[in-house]
């Protein structure tokens, strides 16, 4: 799966009002990132524990 740029972040968020920088738009996708890949990894042990 291909990742979001940050340039694609920034454009679709100026969409919905938030205005940020790109360098915050970088930011918030690392953190989203980080999100998601705890999230995955607390339901496949969930799975894994049955």
């Amino acid at each position: 799966m291909e990742k979001i740029k940050p340039e694609k972040a920034l454009e679709m968020l100026r969409k919905k009002g938030v205005d940020i920088s790109l360098e915050q738009a970088a930011q918030v996708l690392e953190l989203l990132r980080k999100f998601a890949n705890i999230m995955v990894s607390q339901y496949l042990e969930r799975q894994r524990r049955g």
